[in-house]
C-alpha cells in the first residue's frame, strides 16, 4: 500500500511540476512577444509620429539635397535650413553631411547661397509639395520640392545615418529625382 501512495504522489508531483514548466514557457513567450512588440513599435516610430511637413520645418538641424545618400559632388551638397517661424529656408553648400548645423558652423563649412521664402502648395501632410522663391547668389530663381517616399541609409564619407525622403526637385522647371536626408537623432 505504501508503494502506491508514494507512486501517486510521485505522478502528482510530475504533473504539478510539468504544469509549473508550462507556466513558466507561456510567461516567458509572453514576455519576449511583448518585447518584440515594443521594439517593433519603436522602430516604426522613429519619427516620434510627425508628418513629412511637420519635420522638414520643425527640425532645427540641416536636411541635405543630393543624387543619391552617397553622391559624390564636385561642386559640394546643397544643405537646407528651415526656419519655421518667418517661413524662410537658407540654402547652404557643404562639403559633406554634418551631424549638426552647429558642428558645420565650427568647421566653417557653410557657404551661404541664399535665402527663400517657402509655402507648401498642397494640403498632404506626409507628401508635401514645397514651393520656393527668393534669390540665391544673387540671381532670382524658384523652386518646388515634391516629397515622394520615406528613405534612410548611411553617408560613407559622414559615417553618419541619415533618414529623409525621396523627392523630385523642379529647379527653374527642370525636374530631378533627389534626396533630401538629416542625420537620424
Amino acid at each position: 500500500m505504501e508503494m502506491k501512495k508514494r507512486r501517486s504522489l510521485a505522478a502528482i508531483l510530475a504533473v504539478v511540476a510539468n504544469f509549473a514548466l508550462i507556466l513558466a514557457g507561456c510567461s516567458n513567450s509572453s514576455n519576449k512577444s511583448s518585447n518584440n512588440q515594443s521594439n517593433k513599435a519603436s522602430m516604426q516610430n522613429e519619427t516620434q509620429n510627425k508628418s513629412a511637413k511637420q519635420l522638414l520645418t520643425s527640425n532645427d538641424n540641416l536636411w541635405y539635397m543630393n543624387g543619391s545618400i552617397n553622391y559624390k559632388s564636385k561642386s559640394g551638397i546643397d544643405a537646407y535650413k528651415f526656419n519655421s517661424k518667418n517661413h524662410t529656408v537658407t540654402i547652404y553648400s557643404v562639403n559633406k553631411m554634418y551631424k549638426t548645423y552647429s558642428e558645420a558652423k565650427q568647421a566653417n563649412d557653410l557657404d551661404k547661397q541664399g535665402t527663400l521664402k517657402y509655402t507648401f502648395k498642397n494640403d498632404s501632410a506626409n507628401k508635401p509639395v514645397i514651393y520656393m522663391k527668393g534669390k540665391l547668389s544673387d540671381i532670382p530663381m524658384h523652386q518646388t520640392i515634391s516629397v515622394k517616399n520615406a528613405v534612410r541609409g548611411k553617408n560613407h564619407q559622414s559615417h553618419l545615418t541619415v533618414t529623409g525622403y525621396k523627392v523630385v526637385r523642379n529647379l527653374d522647371d527642370d525636374p530631378a529625382p533627389q534626396v533630401w536626408v538629416t542625420p537620424k537623432e
